[in-house]
Order: structure tokens, then sequence, then C-alpha cells
């Protein structure tokens, strides 16, 4: 079944109607915990962090326990601020209210964010039907990342909607915006950063320009706010996430700490010991392969329209991989490359294995935190002892739906198409009008690309 049939299939009247009322049924879910969220999980260590940056204390080294249980919240196993500087600046208003209130402005905050996601993915993308766009609506609004966001008032929406606003900026020819945009969500959460390297291989000068120049203003902004000490201070937080604790961690699923688990659990050497280069080479040595399947997929595109943003979305994808920590609400951000595959799959563009690989990556990230939950909790469960392997694989579910999903944006970006002349006119290299354009219909033609097996 090719992609075009797989997208039609999906909307037919009842099946829409399915997934709506699961969609529904799952946002309800969602809501009826909220209440309950505002003194714990993320928000409290944004909340704990920001209040004590903004009375002169330092929350990457100081433990905010105290502070934690002097405001109301809990702060639990999240001591230490792990935020940037940025970060925390920009929620500091926040603490200016009562944790409650400032609470449901956050949740507010990122509820927006998402609306203005889906509006540009969704509803700003020329050519994409009016039932696909609600089946992508549906599909995105059930999706565990996203759920998850908002039950632990956590802050990758943001960043959705930064690099959904950046992929829009370039759409229009505006690769400054673009990269003010990138380096506005690099400030935030750091990891975006790594998208410089499509801009300097794509060779968008401007957006690389622009990005550099945000970062710099960015930095020195919060330099002069908070002193040279206080934002070296980072480093701290930074270090601690590296810790044994937070990346022994089953949830912890970028690519570094799944190496981390799997060298600890294989060689049974334990952590910080004299062989601990060995772990560290490997982790450089998976980095680096990641890294570099995606620039050779970068560079093996030579329309600098890129279109239907396949590279782009792998470079999204690959970000995620290389965080040095990443958690389950990372994979909101991979709704960007599986948008722009089913979109591109009415139009008979996009390969079914790729499509197939999203599918079953969106339903890996569904199940991966409930299979760990109901067999290995507390461990050790007779499960486990029974199947040790089988657990130890059903552990590493939430890394695995990360590594399909990348492997789809990969599939997406590197089965080859082109445009029959007799179809479209010949486009300047500046003209991006072809990105999902329905009149321009691309016809698929036999992979020729590098491909993962």
């Amino acid at each position: 079944m090719n992609g075009e049939r797989i997208a039609a299939a999906m909307r037919q009247s009842a099946i829409l109607a399915v997934i709506w009322v699961c969609t529904l049924l799952v946002l309800i879910g969602t809501l009826t915990k909220m209440p309950e969220q505002w003194h714990r999980r993320d928000f409290s260590n944004y909340y704990e962090s920001a209040w004590a940056m903004r009375h002169g204390i330092d929350p990457y080294s100081t433990n905010l326990t105290p502070i934690g249980a002097q405001l109301g919240l809990e702060t639990n196993w999240l001591v230490h601020a792990s935020e940037t500087p940025p970060f925390l600046l920009c929620f500091e208003p926040l603490t200016r209210m009562r944790p409650r209130v400032a609470f449901w402005i956050w949740i507010a905050i990122n509820f927006s964010a998402l609306a203005i996601a889906m509006y540009l993915l969704l509803v700003r993308r020329p050519g994409l039907p009016g039932r696909t766009a609600l089946l992508l609506a549906g599909l995105m609004l059930m999706s565990a990342p996203v759920n998850l966001n908002f039950y632990w008032g956590q802050s990758q929406l943001i960043v959705l909607a930064l690099m959904v606003a950046a992929m829009r900026a370039m759409e229009r020819d505006r690769d400054g915006t673009a990269g003010l945009l990138i380096a506005a969500a690099a400030l935030l959460r750091a990891y975006p950063l790594l998208l410089v390297g499509y801009f300097v291989i794509r060779r968008k000068r401007r957006a690389v320009n622009f990005e550099i120049a945000g970062i710099a203003a960015g930095g020195f902004a919060t330099l002069a706010i908070l002193g040279l000490a206080q934002t070296l201070s980072f480093i701290h937080g930074a270090l601690w996430l590296t810790d044994y604790r937070v990346v022994n961690r089953l949830d912890n699923l970028s690519l570094g700490p799944f190496v981390s688990r799997m060298f600890w659990s294989i060689t049974g050497i334990a952590p910080g010991s004299s062989a601990d280069w060995v772990r560290r080479a490997a982790i450089g040595a998976a980095d680096v392969l990641v890294l570099g399947l995606t620039i050779r997929a970068t560079l093996a595109v030579s329309d600098r329209r890129d279109p239907d943003w396949r590279i782009y979305s792998l470079w999204i994808a690959t970000a995620v991989m290389l965080t040095p920590v990443g958690w389950h609400h990372y994979l909101v951000l991979l709704a960007i490359p599986f948008v722009q595959m089913v979109a591109s799959a009415t139009e008979d563009r996009s390969s079914s294995r790729a499509i197939w690989m999203a599918a079953l990556a969106y339903f890996l990230s569904a199940i991966s935190l409930r299979a760990f939950s109901r067999f290995m909790v507390p461990p050790p469960t007779a499960f486990q002892l029974a199947l040790p392997w089988l657990a130890r694989a059903l552990e590493e579910t939430s890394f695995v739906a990360l590594l399909t999903g990348y492997i789809a944006a990969y599939w997406f970006a590197t089965d080859q198409f082109r445009v029959p002349a007799t179809d479209v006119a010949p486009a300047s290299a500046g003209d991006s009008r072809l990105h999902g354009q329905k009149n321009h219909r691309l016809k698929p033609v036999p992979p020729t690309s590098i491909a993962i097996v």
C-alpha cells in the first residue's frame, strides 16, 4: 500500500469520526488531571528555579527542596535547575504570582503555542485537503507527547511553534526571520542550536547570520541582567543532567543516555570507573554516525527549495536524537516531519516505508510509558524476573519510538522524487512556492539514495 492509499484510507468519514472520539476522550482525561499538577513535576522545577534566581540564589548549584517546601511545591528528584538562563529569565515574571495562578497562565501559554503550531502546520499549508487536516489535527491532539507536555507542565510546545514558524518563514523567503526564530528556540532549550547546520549546508547565509546575531544578543542580555557568575553557573545544571541517576532513567530517550544504559548493562562496568572513557567514546561514535547520515542526506539534495521540507524535518529529528538529555515529551517535535509526510502522501510524494515507519513511531510513543509502568514498576516485578530480556527491550521502548521516528524522517528525506519537466515550469533558485502546492504534482522514481537497512 503506497502513501496515497494509506492517507486516503485514513480520511474515510468513519475513521475520522473514531479518531476524533478518541481524541476528545484523551483530552478530557488530560484535563481532568490538570488541577492536581500545579504544585509538582516540571512546572514546579521551573517556578522554584526562576524564583530562586529572582531572589539572588543560584538555582543550578543550590538544592531547591527547601525553596519548594516554602512555596508549597513538590521538588521530588528535580533538586537543581537544568533550564537555560534565558528560559528562567522569561519564566521569572510568573513567579510574581501565586504558583496555582502561574500554573494556569503557563498552561494557557503552551496551549496558545500548540494552536499556533497547528494553524501554521495544517491551515497555512498550501494544497492540504480539509479531511487530511482534520485527520492530522486529531492525531496530534491525541498523541502522548502533546498530552504529556500539559501533564508535566513542559515547554516543548513553544519550541514546536518556533520551529514551525521558522519553516513557514523560509517558505516565504524570509530566512532572516527563520534564523531569529531558531535562535529564540536555542536560547530557551539549547538543543535547537543544531539546526544551524541545516542553514549552513543549505547555504542560507542570511539565516545563519541572523541566528548567530540573535543568540549573541540574547546571551549579552542575559549577562547584563544576571552577571557572568550566575550565567556561567548553568554549567553546573548541564553537568547534573549527565549524572548517573539522570542518565539511567528509562524515560531519558535520547541517543547518548541510551548508549550509556546499554554499555552499563552489557559490560557491567560501574559508572565513574576508569573505563568510563569507553562509554564516552561509544556515545561520540553514535552521535557522529547519526549526524553523518543527516549531513550526507542533506548534501545529496541539490534542490535549494527543499521540497516538502524533507531535509528540515530530518534535522529536527536529528536534534532530538542528539540532545544530551531528552524525555518523552520531546517527541512532540516529530509532528513536523510526520505532518509533512502525510501531507505529501496525499499527492503521492511520500514513500510507503516512510509512512509506515512514522506510524510505528506514533504507536510506540503511545504505548511506551504504559508498557513500562504496567509491567516494570516497582522493580523488580515478576515479569522482569521471568522474562528479563523482553523486559529490557520494553524498558527502551521510548528510545525505539525516537529511533523509528528518525528513520521515518531519514527515509522521507532520502527516497528520491523528481518533478517531470512537462508538469511544471522551471523555478528559480529562490522560488519556494512548490512547497506542497497541489497543482505541482511530484512523481516518485525508484529510490537511488542511501538507505538505512
